[in-house]
């Protein structure tokens, strides 16, 4: 979904029309939109992980420990590969570290903060989180639009927002089905 499409939706939540059918622009609404969908997309990204993939050379050095730079949208590790195999580094201030004696390539699989949407971006721009989070995003929009308002009630978006987060399938891959198993009644 981009911007564009998310603010269409946000509008129609809104009832947007005019009498003769067509969205209506109202400068305040749209003012804000950009913002809250920023808001949304981050919310959204810490619930359901973004995963992207960088490859990093490991140099060796003279040091203890040897740091490396990470991606700047560099959230959270989610894997580490070298080679075929699962390896553990540590973490420093924003800097993968490994021993003088690592070289080599390692493939970091980690999780990403999306970028900000601010009032420049254009309407082109295709949300960041998957297309089944980002279906989310416009219902807390619209429940950010109206929350100012004494007299509309937001609940019912902003609870449509968590409910439909809530139902997304936020597994992480290869890492097992994670469900629930039921063992009341010996599976009865």
């Amino acid at each position: 979904m981009t911007l564009g499409e998310g603010k269409r939706k946000v509008l129609m939540l809104l009832d947007e029309y005019s009498s003769g059918g067509e969205l209506t622009v109202d400068e305040d609404i749209e003012k804000k939109m950009a913002d809250f969908f920023d808001t949304a997309q981050k919310d959204m990204a810490s619930f359901k992980r973004i995963i992207r993939t960088q490859e990093i050379t490991l140099t060796g050095g003279e040091e203890a420990r040897v740091l490396y730079d990470l991606p700047a949208d560099f959230a959270g590790t989610f894997r580490i590969w070298k080679g075929d195999r699962l390896k553990q580094y540590p973490v420093i201030g924003g800097k993968l570290a490994a021993g003088p004696e690592e070289t080599g390539t390692l493939l970091l699989e980690y999780f990403a903060v999306p970028g900000t949407i601010g009032p420049d971006t254009a309407d082109t721009y295709a949300f960041e989180v998957s297309e089944d989070a980002a279906a989310c995003l416009p219902f807390f929009v619209a429940a950010q639009q109206l929350m100012p308002d004494l007299v509309v009630d937001y609940s019912a978006f902003l609870n449509t927002y968590y409910a439909m987060r809530n139902a997304l399938d936020v597994r992480l891959p290869g890492c097992g089905a994670g469900g629930v198993r039921q063992v009341l009644f010996a599976g009865r």
